[in-house]
């Protein structure tokens, strides 16, 4: 399905109907850019690039930063269930709020459906496993991009039973292409 609307006005439709709808998810930018990846998978309206925190699109980061800059969104401390631990949470300003198009708020919401209730650093690791089983791994994907993810990420602990519990909900929710 072909989305016809700017990227700035998905980015922004995504920051509305997260903060507005979902008001218990807080978007951070690292959840932002993992929806969007998401997203993008049906809809193909951005680039995305490896980048240390898994799939990531310099034109996202732009126009978060752009819409602040607009005075369309805000930056604020979310806390988290660590004491004196914060992460910054992007919201819609109120008075930027619009109505969403009917084709496009159906295309987000399943996006959402899906991220909501995700950790920043879940959604990472299944983007991260999504865009490395895309590439070629001569069938054995799971053993694959826990070796990619061993050497992208050698900080990160990530077991086999974690990709293959990603590579899990991915394909149970069709998100491998």
């Amino acid at each position: 399905m072909a989305i016809q609307y700017s990227h700035k006005t998905i980015v922004l439709g995504l920051i509305q109907k997260a903060t507005l709808d979902h008001p218990k998810w807080a978007l951070g930018n690292k959840a932002l850019q993992k929806s969007l990846y998401f997203f993008n998978l049906e809809h193909n309206c951005f680039n995305f690039r490896w980048a240390d925190y898994g799939p990531f699109s310099g034109e996202v980061q732009q126009i978060v930063h752009d819409l602040g800059a607009m005075e369309k969104t805000e930056i604020k401390d979310v806390e988290t269930q660590k004491p004196d631990i914060h992460f910054k949470g992007i919201k819609c300003v109120p008075e930027h709020q619009f109505t969403i198009p009917q084709e496009l708020d159906a295309a987000l919401e399943k996006t959402i459906k899906f991220v909501s209730g995700k950790s920043a650093q879940d959604l990472e690791l299944y983007a991260s496993v999504h865009f490395l089983a895309k590439i070629d791994h001569d069938g054995n994907t799971a053993a694959y991009v826990h070796d990619m993810l061993k050497d992208l990420k050698p900080d990160a602990c990530i077991t086999l039973k974690d990709v293959d519990a990603a590579l899990g909900v991915v394909l149970e929710n069709n998100n491998i292409t």
